[in-house]
């Protein structure tokens, strides 16, 4: 999906403040997602890239996302926050709570 950008997708990433970061950590993502099997339908990839723009933006912006009670993602798997941080730490100045937000990405495209 990333070589053939749907319209949306470069809207998206064109948001992040950095095309051309946003587009290698999607890079990274993507390969990522294919090593662990994991295959998003269009609607979900196009979340996760919005997650990723928004994550570049707030890393060049040094930007946090309010701190996240993490009781409200018990039910989110080790495997999917371990992949979300694994992502997480491709991008300088995040929240540390940033991995569980994107954790929920892969937990929705593990049950399709």
């Amino acid at each position: 999906m990333m070589n053939q950008q749907i319209p949306k997708e470069r809207e998206i990433i064109n948001k992040s403040g950095n095309s051309e970061l946003c587009i290698e950590v999607l890079t990274y993502s993507k390969k990522f997602l294919t090593t662990k099997k994991i295959i998003m339908t269009e609607t979900q990839w196009l979340s996760f890239v919005s997650h990723i723009s928004g994550m570049v933006y707030r890393s060049i912006n040094m930007e946090a996302i309010p701190a996240l009670e993490k009781e409200i993602f018990s039910e989110v798997t080790q495997d999917s926050i371990g992949m979300a941080s694994d992502i997480c730490k491709q991008l300088s100045n995040l929240h540390d709570d940033e991995k569980y937000l994107l954790s929920i990405h892969f937990e929705s495209a593990k049950l399709n």
